[in-house]
């Protein structure tokens, strides 16, 4: 993709192969734009895989499609929609059973350690440089 923010299309998530995250945790990427900084991925959580501690750059939404997590605000299961504001801080988000998670960034994450320091910016930089390939659309061209 060399910097290209993938374009408006249809993703057929089944088709796209999981990718390593973290510990535990793998995502399949929907979409990332360089030009807002914007990305939206399906995260896949193993029983108890843990998000590290970390503060929101920029706003997130997440919406559980399936299983249970523990973060900040308390247990979220299926069907629930979490908002998190510019500035959000959380201590650990934990996998209470394997998770499926429609997750959409506004900006980046910072995760950080016991002191404080940045150790990783998950931010859509991160995923342009991690894809690989050119994402499939159902639109194919002619042979």
């Amino acid at each position: 993709m060399s910097g290209m923010a993938m374009m408006d299309g249809m993703v057929h998530t089944a088709d796209l192969e999981w990718k390593p995250l973290g510990p535990g945790t793998s995502y399949r990427l929907l979409r990332v734009s360089a030009e807002t900084g914007v990305w939206s991925a399906i995260l896949k959580m193993e029983k108890g895989a843990v998000f590290a501690p970390h503060k929101h750059l920029g706003p997130a939404e997440i919406f559980i499609l399936s299983g249970s997590t523990q973060d900040r605000l308390g247990v979220t299961r299926a069907g629930d929609y979490e908002f998190e504001p510019l500035g959000a801080e959380h201590p650990s988000t934990t996998a209470l059973e394997e998770s499926l998670i429609h997750f959409t960034a506004h900006g980046p994450i910072a995760f950080h350690d016991d002191k404080g320091r940045i150790v990783m910016l998950l931010d859509s930089e991160f995923f342009l440089k991690e894809q690989a390939q050119e994402p499939q659309y159902s639109v194919k061209k002619a042979a």
